[in-house]
Parts: structure tokens; C-alpha cells; sequence
């Protein structure tokens, strides 16, 4: 069949040396964790080499130097493996980052030792990060659950950083939530673009950036905009699947029969029989169901956007603008409830096809409020991609965790996230807070 045998040797030489027979043998549970161990380092390895689609449990024993049999006493299929191995870089990171403030003496010394130590592990190795950031993302619920507790693991840890300040001047409420994932964002941009080695000089850039973030009044934000964004807002179905025409009736379909029976079953013919078009049609406006997904992604964002145009350019300040089109867009998703769940729950189900498109709902928001801005006085190189990082990981927790009706009380929060480090935390604050006394349409 055309396969270079002498190349397949060679991938798949195994990464370890036989363990030992006869009398130097060691014990039974003694090998079943080292072989354990060596299915974890043989996962992270195949998943570098080719992904993790086109990695097979073959691969993995293969390079590991295990029996079929010694992988299926572990684990019952491939993704179980993956997903444990996602778990043990995890906590394996966790572990050394903790390892790094404890070497260091002084508040601000180990808060910079613990960072760059995350950095710089993901620069010197970029092999386990990648898996954990990157394919993880086409791997489906699975992953995403993973995704959404390795951030709680790591926003406990810097909560509990951050309580130990000598001065007290800790984190906004959405603080160690907005921080962790900005700094995922960044990492996992230069991870994806392959340039993992600009983190080793960005430690002290994002510790600048985190810092812009602690200022006491932040804390109160939002804390009389309780009842008000508590309340039920009225729910829409999207311009852009109203409409007659064979595109948007494929768009409604996909988007009902996604929520309905979930992506992954979903095939082609099925889609374009439910938009009661032929699957030739379907095919005249999307090469295949992804195509269709994304292009709904697109056409939500596009909408969104629109929503927070008007109160932007009508405001008299920067500031002021970045609060209203923050208040009108978070209006825009929650009236938006069901493509909110497909651009942030069932986007992980598409596959490899959303490596790169995770944050695509909020990178536009972003980029149209910080054009027309000042330039960041904190953390310039990187402001923009970690605010981005920072809103979605607010946004997707609050989908994920069925708590949509609690975004509209954020929204002052998620205004603090975008302005502080371009004003300053204190200019942020007065903003948001001129932005509230201002009468509002409606």
C-alpha cells in the first residue's frame, strides 16, 4: 500500500528500555505503575507527532514498550488515556509552580518565581502543554470538562497567592478567574503559533498586566446591579436564521438539531433533509457540517457585534464606550441563550477544526473596543490577547455552569477586565462608575 516500512520502524520506536526479567524482576504493582507512567510520556509524544485524531492505541504502546494488554489494565480506550495524561501534566505543573514559591523568600519575589516557572516550563517543553491546550480542544466533553477544572485548580491557587499579599490590595471578585484566563490565552497563542520561546522574557510583561487588576474599590463593582441583571431577559431567535433562503434555513438547521441530538451524530444529508433542501444545495454553501458550524459561529459574533456598535460610538469617552457596548453585547448573548451553548459547549465537539477558533466569540469584541482606544499602560505586548482570554473564561464559566442569568451582574466586572490595563484600575473605577450615574435607553 505504498507505506516506507523503514520510516514506520522508526517512528514508532519505543521511548524507554525493556524493565527487567528474571531475578532483578520488580514487583507486579511496581510495573504497573511505571508502565502507567510510560503510557502517560508515549500519549504526550504520539499527540506531538501526529495529533491526537490520528494517534491509535497502537502508537502509544508502541512507543511506551508495553503489551496491548498492559494498556487495556489501565484503560479502557484511547481518550481515558489522553484525559489522564491531561490530568497528570496538570497536576504535575501545579506541583512545580507551587515548588517555585516555596524556594523563593518574600511575597513578590515568589509570585515571580512561580510565574516564570510556568512560563519557562512551557517554553523548555512544549510537548505537554500542547496536548493540555491545544488538542484537548478537539477531544469533545470530556476535555472541556478537564479545560474547566484545571482553570478552578489554578484560580484557587492564585486566590490563595493573592490573600497572602502583605498590603491586602488583592483581586476584584472575578479576579483570579479574569487572570488565569489571560494568561492561558497567551500562553496557548504562542504554543499554537509555535512561538513558545517568547515566554521565557514575558514573565515580568504579565505580572505587569496582572497588576493592573488589584485595586480595593474594584471589589464593589457591580454589587447594586444584582437584582437588575438577575432578571429574565427575554430570549430571540438570531436575525441571521430568519431569513428564507437555503443558507440561513441550513444554519436553523444545524443550530436546532445540535441542540436537540448534539454535533457529533449529525451528518450532512441529516442536516440538509431538516432545512428541507438537497444535500447538493447544502454542499453550494458549506463544503460539510463544520463549515456550516463555524460559518453559525461567525454569523453570532457578526450579530453581537452589531448590538454594541450603537452604545459605543455614542458615548462622550472611551471609557464610557467600553461600558455600554460591554452591557449591550452581554444583552445580545444572554437574549441568545442557545447559540451562547453552541459557542461555548458545543464548539468542543467539532473537532480540530476549532483549534485556533475556542475564543473567535470574543477576540472580535476585543479587537472592536481597543482600536479605538489608548494604548495599554500595562502590559502592552499582550494586553489585548489576555483581555480576550480573560472575558471568555468569565463567559464560558458562567454557559458551562447553567448560570446565564447571572452575566448581566457581571458586566461592570467584565468592563473593569477591558479598562485596567489601558486607564490605570482607578480611572477604570470612575469610569464605570460615571458610565452607571448616566441615565440609560430603556
Amino acid at each position: 500500500m505504498g507505506i516506507d516500512r523503514t520510516d514506520r520502524r522508526e517512528e514508532l520506536a519505543p521511548l524507554y528500555r525493556r524493565l527487567p526479567y528474571g531475578p532483578k524482576r520488580i514487583r507486579r504493582e511496581e510495573v504497573a505503575r511505571i508502565q502507567r507512567a510510560r503510557l502517560y510520556g508515549a500519549m504526550i509524544e504520539s499527540v506531538h507527532q501526529r495529533g491526537y485524531r490520528a494517534t491509535t492505541v497502537a502508537h502509544v504502546i508502541a512507543l511506551a514498550g508495553v503489551s496491548r494488554r498492559a494498556f487495556y489494565e489501565q484503560f479502557p480506550n484511547k481518550e481515558r488515556c489522553f484525559l489522564a495524561t491531561y490530568d497528570i501534566v496538570v497536576a504535575r505543573e501545579r506541583k512545580r509552580v507551587i515548588e517555585a514559591w516555596k524556594r523563593e523568600r518574600g511575597w513578590t519575589n515568589r509570585l515571580h518565581a512561580a510565574c516564570k516557572t510556568l512560563l519557562d516550563d512551557v517554553a523548555t517543553d512544549p510537548k505537554g502543554p500542547r496536548l493540555v491546550l491545544i488538542e484537548a480542544l478537539g477531544v469533545g466533553a470530556g476535555a472541556r470538562e478537564r479545560m474547566h477544572l484545571a482553570g478552578a485548580t489554578f484560580e484557587r491557587l492564585l486566590a490563595a497567592v493573592f490573600q497572602m499579599e502583605p498590603r491586602g490590595a488583592g483581586l476584584p471578585t472575578l479576579g483570579s478567574r479574569a487572570i488565569v484566563g489571560g494568561v492561558r490565552q497567551v500562553v496557548f497563542i504562542r504554543t499554537l503559533e509555535g512561538r513558545q520561546s517568547e515566554l521565557y522574557a514575558l514573565t515580568d510583561e504579565v505580572l505587569d498586566w496582572i497588576e493592573s487588576y488589584r485595586w480595593p474599590a474594584a471589589a464593589r463593582l457591580g454589587s447594586g446591579a444584582v437584582s437588575q441583571g438577575s432578571r429574565r431577559l427575554p430570549t430571540a431567535r438570531a436575525a441571521f436564521l430568519q431569513g428564507e433562503g437555503s443558507r440561513s434555513r441550513a444554519l436553523g438547521s444545524l443550530v436546532d438539531l445540535t441542540l436537540d441530538e448534539g454535533y457529533a451524530p449529525l451528518s450532512d444529508p441529516q442536516i440538509a433533509q431538516f432545512a428541507g433542501i438537497s444535500t447538493e444545495v447544502f454542499h453550494q454553501h458549506f463544503s460539510d457540517k463544520e463549515n456550516c458550524f463555524l460559518a453559525v459561529l461567525d454569523e453570532f459574533v457578526r450579530e453581537a457585534l452589531c448590538s454594541a456598535r450603537e452604545p459605543f460610538e455614542e458615548a462622550p469617552s472611551w471609557a464610557q464606550a467600553v461600558d455600554g457596548a460591554m452591557r449591550a453585547f452581554v444583552a445580545h448573548l444572554v437574549a441568545h441563550q442557545a447559540l451562547l451553548r453552541i459557542a461555548f459547549i458545543d464548539l468542543f465537539e467539532v473537532g480540530p477544526g476549532i483549534i485556533g477558533r475556542l475564543t473567535r466569540s470574543i477576540e472580535a469584541f476585543t479587537e472592536f473596543l481597543v482600536e479605538a482606544g489608548p494604548s495599554p499602560r500595562r502590559g502592552p505586548i499582550l494586553a489585548r490577547e489576555a483581555v480576550t482570554g480573560a472575558i471568555w473564561a468569565v463567559i464560558a464559566t458562567c454557559v458551562a455552569g447553567d448560570r446565564l442569568s447571572r452575566l448581566p451582574c457581571l458586566v461592570d466586572q467584565l468592563t473593569f477586565i477591558v479598562l485596567a490595563p489601558y486607564i490605570g484600575p482607578k480611572a477604570a473605577v470612575e469610569a464605570i462608575q460615571a458610565a452607571a450615574a448616566r441615565p440609560r435607553a430603556g
